[in-house]
C-alpha cells in the first residue's frame, strides 16, 4: 500500500494550457491561480485540457483539487513524449473521477457550481502513476453529466513518505457561519464559508524523509499550497478523496525521536 503523497511544485502553472470548450467569462488561465472560485467552465459535458511545455517534464501525478464532478463522472489522463506523437507513452483510460461522492448542499436543490466551492460544494480527484514519465504534452479528458467547473489543475511529481501516517487522522470542517438569536427567541443564520482541515502525525520517519520535509518547511512554509493525499490508491476512491486536501500547513516543526528517526505533526487548512 502506498503511503502519504504530496505535490508541492505544480508544473501545470508553467504550461501552455488549452481547453476543448470554454464558456464566456471563464478563461482557461483561471486554473493557474489559487482562487477557488476563479474557474474554467466548459460549454459541454465533455472537456479536454491539453498542457504543453517547451521541454519534456517529469510527471507521475495529476490532481484536480476543486471541481463540480460527482459520482458517474470519468477522467482520463494521457501523457505524450512530444508535441506531435499520436500514441501516448501511458494512458489511464477512462476512470471513475468521484466514485461515491454525491454532493447535496444545505438549503439548495440545484447542482453545485463554482459558487458553492467555498461552502462544501467542491470535489477532488487525482491520478497517480507508479513511475515517472518524461512527457511534453498531457491531455486530461473529463466526462460528466453537466457543464464542468474546474478551479485548478495540478501536475508534476509527488514525494512519498517512507512510512504511513499514524492512526488518529483528524478531518475537520471549519464553518465560519454566524447564528444570531433575537430577544424574541428567534434564530437567524448568516451562512459563511466552510474550510476543510486535516491533522495527522508522521512518526519514526527516516533521516531522508526528514531532509525532504525540512526542505518543504524552509522553502514553502505556511504560505504555499500543497496537495496532500493520505490514501492515494485505496480500493475505495471515496476514501482517497476524503483524505486528500489542498491547503497550507500551519505546523512546520520536526521532533528528534531517537538516532536517525524523527516525528512531525501536520496541521493543514484547506484553500
Amino acid at each position: 500500500m502506498p503511503n502519504l503523497r504530496l505535490i508541492n511544485n505544480n508544473i501545470a502553472d508553467y504550461a501552455d494550457i488549452t481547453a476543448s470548450t470554454t464558456a464566456a467569462g471563464f478563461n482557461i488561465n483561471n486554473v493557474k491561480n489559487t482562487q477557488k472560485t476563479s474557474v474554467h467552465r466548459s460549454t459541454a459535458t465533455t472537456v479536454s485540457y491539453t498542457l504543453i511545455w517547451g521541454a519534456t517534464q517529469l510527471i507521475n501525478c495529476v490532481a484536480l483539487p476543486a471541481t463540480n464532478l460527482k459520482a458517474g463522472a470519468t477522467i482520463r489522463v494521457q501523457l505524450f513524449a512530444d508535441l506531435v506523437s499520436e500514441i501516448p507513452i501511458t494512458d489511464t483510460g477512462p476512470q471513475q473521477a468521484c466514485t461515491g461522492r454525491v454532493i447535496s448542499l444545505y438549503n439548495t436543490l440545484a447542482a453545485p457550481t463554482y459558487t458553492d466551492f467555498g461552502f462544501g460544494g467542491a470535489t477532488k480527484t487525482s491520478i497517480w502513476f507508479s513511475q515517472k514519465y518524461q512527457a511534453q504534452r498531457v491531455i486530461i479528458t473529463i466526462i460528466s453529466d453537466s457543464v464542468i467547473d474546474c478551479a485548478r489543475i495540478i501536475c508534476g511529481t509527488y514525494w512519498e513518505s517512507s512510512r504511513q501516517v499514524s492512526n488518529g487522522i483528524e478531518l475537520g470542517y471549519e464553518d465560519l457561519s454566524e447564528i444570531t438569536t433575537t430577544r424574541s427567541g428567534n434564530t437567524y443564520e448568516d451562512r459563511k464559508p466552510i474550510t476543510e482541515t486535516m491533522k495527522f502525525d508522521l512518526q519514526y520517519i527516516s533521516d531522508t524523509d526528514r531532509q525532504e520535509l525540512q526542505k518543504l518547511m524552509r522553502s514553502w512554509g505556511s504560505s504555499a499550497l500543497i496537495y496532500y493525499c493520505v490514501f492515494p490508491d485505496n480500493t475505495n476512491p471515496e476514501v482517497t478523496q476524503s483524505y486528500s486536501i489542498y491547503g497550507r500547513s500551519n505546523s512546520n516543526s520536526l521532533q528528534y525521536q531517537f538516532h536517525k528517526y524523527y516525528n512531525t505533526s501536520l496541521d493543514i487548512k484547506g484553500w
